[in-house]
Order: C-alpha cells, then structure tokens, then sequence
C-alpha cells in the first residue's frame, strides 16, 4: 500500500500492519478456501463469470472480513462501494474498501489482494473498481450482483450496476449463490453454534439468578448481557425482545418485537427474553417465557403443550425430509394437544453466521405453508424452532440423518421466579 497522504480525507494516521500475534482468524485458511471453491462451482452451474459480493455475512463467511461500521445509511456523498469481487475461474480474489480497514483487514481476513478507494466520492470510485476488474480481465462476460443485499442501497447499487453495464457486461442478480452455500455447516461452525447456544443459556441462568421486583428492563438485560459476554459473546446482530407485560386471562399481553426499557418490572408479570449467544458471529438462538410470583395453571399448562413439541420434532424429523413432511408431523403433534386451530404458530428460520441488523436466515418455513413445501432439510442444516401459542419457545437444532438435535440446556416450559 503507497504512503497515506495519497489517500487524501481518508487517512487518520499512519497506516502500519499488525503483527502477526494480533491475527484473529475464526477459521483455518483451508475452510475459507473450500467455501470460495463452492461458490465458484455454483458459479459455473449458472453461467456467472464474475461475482461482486457486498453482503456483510456473504464476505465474512468467503474470507472472514467484518467491520463494525458498513456505511449502509451514511451521507450521500459518502456511499458505500466496497465489495469483494470473486471469478469463476480465478482461486485469486480482489477485496476493495476503504483504506482505513487495513488493520481490520490483517486482524480477520485471509485475503491478501486488497485494493482501496483514493476517494469517498461515488465517481472516482466506481472508475476505480471497473478500472481495476477490466486490467485484470475479469470484466468479460456476465456479472452478478447481490440485489438482496441492504448494502449499497438502491441508489449506489444503480450506480454501480450501470458502471458495469457501461463497461460491456452482461449484469444479472446473483443473490443465491453465497445463501447457497452457507446453508449446510461445516463441523466447525457447527461447533460455533454449540458454543453460542450454551452462551445463550448462559443469559438465561442470569435472568434467573437477577429477575426481582423493582428492577427495570434495562438494568435485568444489563446484567444479562455482562453475563454472557464476561463467558465470551459477542454483540448479537439484531436488538433482542426483552420485554415484561401484564397478565391478561391468563396470558401475557403482546409485546412485539420491543426492546427494554426503563419499565420496572412488577410481581405477576410475564418476561420474554429471545436471546441468541454469539461465537465468532455464529448465532445460537434460545427464547424462554419468564413469570414473576406463581403463574396462572392455564399458562403453566399452555406452555407444557407447546413445549412438547421439541421433543417429538427432535425424534421424528431428520434430514432429507420435505418442508411439506415436516408440516404433517407439527400438525399431527398440535392437533393432538389442541393448538392447531388456536391463535399462534410453529415456524423455523435458518442461523448461522450473522451481523447487524439480523439474525434470521435465509431458509424459513411455517407450519402452515401452502407453498415452497418441496425445499429439503439438508444434513447439518442448522435452523431454530418457535412454537408460540401466547408461549414464548425457541430452541437451535441441528439436523441429522437420524433425527434433529436441539441444543439448549433449558427445559422448553415456562419459567417461574419467586
């Protein structure tokens, strides 16, 4: 990289690489290397000569980048054009960003082949990176994008796509293909995960252990969160639910997706915590229903039926069912209880590797789907279950050729405190 004052507005000081001791690779080498390859073999299957990847998740899971900071609603003179750009026939990739990510860059990335803008302006930067792919002879053919991306947003991803057209390329959406080959995990993300979940469980126990009368919301999630990030979480990427409401006919009132607030939490009220661990940005997804003082008998039972669920999923789905399969044994199981013709709802949505502003995956499916019923459950899929009937249960699972395997240690029943 040449001398920081040619980076005019973009340099705050000296730019010096890290040492090698402050590399903090989440993978080997050899895993990110074996995901490029998968998507480059997809590539291939769909006539895709270049690939420009913008979503925050799709480049950390190809090469382990992540920031804090994405620029995704930044000043309009300021937009946002980093991407890293992959070739169907090319090992070698091309990562371009803002110099001021070198050291994030060297901390969490294996890629080596790092190109940054000279400007902060939309013009020069795009002559630079169609400049850079066009030398490099990587501009022949058809190029996709990720149009289901939130970064850059509609009016830089206009800019952008009409650069590339400008340039002679064919441009087509290729938002598939990285949601693709992330969907099964890998033993060590798996592994992730299980230690994500145990965080999460973590939290629980906290809640536990400081749930009183008098104590806000804000002050229980403090002392939640210290809990599980003094065991080693990380920031989840979406705000949690954690949110108490009064009793109503023996059930809590909704809340929706809320987040704390300074509201005192009082005897006889209902606590939804959805809380998700995260290790190496791997979410581990775990939502249980909290009662303060001795909850009504009909809540208590509720919960038990919805709860049972887990179980019965646990022994009778696997992998290699339909999404249509799957449905048929939740319906058997609720009609059997008497919740499927009751306000609420079974679904699962995959996770995984996530940063702000979601955690939710691309895979989903709802109990009641009239559609998309032909999707497989692959082998080390990895994908929540909620069952919500004015009960608050989630759980991770994993599936596997002999059942699915979910991986809280809490009981999926309604917790009562003193």
């Amino acid at each position: 990289m040449s001398d920081a004052r040619s980076y005019d507005g973009l340099a705050p000081g000296a730019f010096e690489a890290l040492p090698e001791s402050a590399r903090d690779l989440a993978f080997p080498r050899s895993e990110y290397l074996a995901r490029m390859q998968r998507v480059r073999a997809l590539m291939a299957e769909r006539h895709i000569d270049l690939l420009y990847v913008t979503t925050p998740e799709h480049i950390c899971y190809l090469h382990g980048f992540f920031a804090s900071w994405y620029k995704a609603n930044s000043p309009m003179r300021y937009p946002q054009l980093y991407g890293t750009a992959i070739h169907v026939d090319h090992d070698e990739f091309i990562h371009f960003d803002n110099p001021t990510e070198l050291p994030v860059l060297a901390k969490t990335s294996i890629s080596t082949d790092n190109r940054f803008f000279h400007s902060r302006a939309a013009a020069p930067n795009l002559a630079f990176i169609v400049g850079e792919l066009k030398a490099q002879g990587w501009l022949r053919g058809t190029v996709a994008m990720e149009h289901w991306s939130y970064i850059p947003n509609r009016a830089v991803s206009t800019m952008l796509e009409g650069a590339l057209l400008a340039a002679g390329c064919r441009v087509v959406d290729g938002s598939t293909l990285v949601r693709q080959a992330r969907r099964v995990k890998s033993p060590a993300e798996i592994a992730y995960i299980e230690k994500a979940v145990a965080l999460a469980d973590i939290g629980h126990q906290a809640l536990r252990e400081n749930l009183r009368a008098g104590i806000t919301e804000l002050e229980l999630f403090g002392e939640v969160t210290r809990a599980m990030m003094r065991a080693g979480s990380e920031f989840p990427a979406l705000i949690p639910i954690f949110n108490a409401a009064p009793v109503r006919d023996g059930r809590p009132i909704s809340t929706g997706h809320s987040m704390a607030s300074r509201r005192m939490i009082q005897n006889g009220e209902f606590l939804t915590a959805d809380l998700c661990g995260v290790y190496y940005r791997y979410h581990g997804n775990v939502m249980r229903g909290y009662f303060l003082g001795d909850p009504p008998p009909a809540m208590v039972t509720q919960h038990r039926r919805a709860g049972g669920v887990f179980e019965v999923y646990a022994r009778e789905v696997k992998a290699g069912m339909t999404v249509r399969e799957v449905n048929a044994v939740l319906r058997a199981y609720y009609e059997s209880v008497g919740l499927w013709d009751t306000p609420g709802w079974a679904l699962g949505y995959e996770l995984g590797l996530s940063l702000p502003p979601d955690w939710v995956g691309d895979f989903y499916f709802h109990f009641k789907d009239e559609q998309y019923l032909e999707r497989v459950f692959e082998h080390n899929m990895v994908t929540n279950l909620e069952s919500l009937f004015n009960t608050f249960l989630i759980d991770t699972c994993v599936y596997g050729k002999h059942g699915t395997r979910f991986l809280s240690r809490l009981a999926p029943e309604l917790i009562a405190v003193d």
